[in-house]
């Protein structure tokens, strides 16, 4: 970043300059070294399209214009191939692209105006004795980060600018850029992320993810690998990024089950159970390969989760069943503590011994809003043992809540992870 005046010793004092002759062929010569200056700099700051516009016109020049027709045609033909053999890389670098397009044409283009009348620049006056000029100083774009939905601008900060002030002028931001939204992201010291929605992925209903089992290149061929050997091991890396829906910028949210507990807060028709049935969804391929078990607790007596039954291991509707459940769950985790003790810090699952994933819908009835003593004191016993000492021999435990207060669940700060929904209360969100 360039020198400020304030990072002087001593500031420039308003005098007038004397007079002073310079030969024309000096002039000339200084004005072409700054050209040249210029020139390079410009040609450095846009190193990949200058050489691509030279090697295009090169080729105009060699072939004709049938020649570059002929290439662009090649060109499209090989993206089209890259794109069916490797997706993911494809993906890559048109983002890339698109990303470094706009940039160009939208925000560098319209860039330094918005500074100025958002006041992000700092704009310092410099007498001469004749006039007034300004100094001017801009913000800088360091990356950019481009999807369909979504720009991310890393901005570097100028010195006594602070997030705040750009979370104030967001609403302006958002105007000048023509975005639905903008969202100031501070990063831990000198640099922001500026967030422009362009539009809204969330309008219409989320396709399933597909959970054929991929190769491990990357490549997807419908769920047969050649190599039987690798299922298990894509399967329980899955299980720390299982997919759910899709977030505001286009990509995929996923949430972590193995070695961690799950949280779901949120009023009635907030979307907590299509969370729940998303991960469920999510592990079924593991619990079709044998490396994860489903022990069930619905307290609605079966209203909500019933129907994917054939697919748990356990399903418990009363009370006093839910209860014996997270009992045996509780003595599966000791048993297995005690086998792993100094052996591992967290369990990997297999077919012998699979992840445990107890999954309990509305777990205030459980904690605050069960009547019978024993069988309270039971389950008030279970779900902290667990939720303390289950993360790492492979008990884990996936909850939902409406009420997500302290007072309602006592022991909400045992799950690592939590998701919260719409809420009815500002209380409630504090999570």
């Amino acid at each position: 970043m360039f020198r400020i005046n304030g990072d002087r010793a001593f500031p420039r004092v308003p005098s007038r300059a004397d007079k002073v002759r310079v030969p024309v062929w000096m002039l000339v010569l200084a004005v072409a070294v700054k050209a040249l200056a210029l020139a390079v700099r410009w040609c450095w700051r846009h190193r990949v399209a200058v050489p691509a516009a030279v090697g295009l016109a090169l080729f105009w020049h060699r072939f004709g214009p049938l020649g570059l027709l002929c290439l662009l045609v090649g060109l499209v033909l090989v993206a089209v191939a890259w794109r069916r053999l490797h997706p993911r890389s494809f993906r890559w670098l048109a983002r890339w692209v698109w990303g470094r397009a706009r940039l160009a044409f939208v925000y560098r283009w319209r860039w330094r105006p918005a500074m100025v009348h958002t006041d992000l620049a700092i704009r310092m006056p410099a007498s001469t004795g004749d006039e007034v000029t300004f100094d001017e100083y801009f913000p800088r774009i360091r990356g950019i980060r481009s999807t369909r939905s979504v720009d991310v601008l890393r901005v570097e900060l100028l010195p006594g600018q602070t997030p705040e002030q750009w979370a104030e002028q967001a609403e302006a931001l958002r105007h000048v850029f023509r975005a639905r939204r903008c969202q100031v992201q501070a990063e831990q010291h000198r640099f922001i992320r500026l967030h422009f929605h362009r539009r809204d992925t969330l309008t219409t209903p989320v396709s399933p993810a597909d959970l054929d089992t991929p190769r491990p290149d990357g490549s997807d061929d419908g769920g047969r690998s050649e190599d039987a050997g690798t299922v298990p091991d894509l399967l329980v890396a899955g299980l720390g990024a299982v997919p759910v829906g899709r977030q505001e910028d286009g990509e995929p949210w996923t949430l972590p089950v193995r070695g961690t507990h799950l949280l779901v807060a949120g009023a009635t028709g907030a979307g907590k159970g299509s969370v729940l049935w998303s991960i469920i969804r999510g592990l079924g391929p593991a619990v079709r390969a044998g490396l994860v078990e489903l022990w069930v607790c619905d307290p609605k007596g079966g209203m909500e989760l019933a129907f994917g039954e054939p697919l748990f291991a356990r399903f418990a509707t009363t009370t006093e069943t839910i209860a014996d459940l997270l009992d045996d769950a509780v003595g599966v985790m000791q048993e297995r503590t005690e086998r792993l003790r100094g052996r591992t810090r967290l369990h990997t699952p297999t077919t012998g011994e699979p992840l445990i994933v107890v999954v309990v819908d509305e777990i205030a009835s459980l904690t605050a809003y069960v009547t019978d003593r024993d069988v309270k004191k039971r389950i008030g016993a279970a779900l902290p043992l667990l939720l303390s000492q289950g993360r790492a021999p492979g008990v884990v435990v996936l909850a939902a809540v409406q009420d997500p207060r302290k007072e309602v669940l006592p022991f909400r700060d045992l799950f690592p992870v939590r998701v919260a929904l719409r809420m009815t209360e500002p209380e409630q969100a504090d999570l």
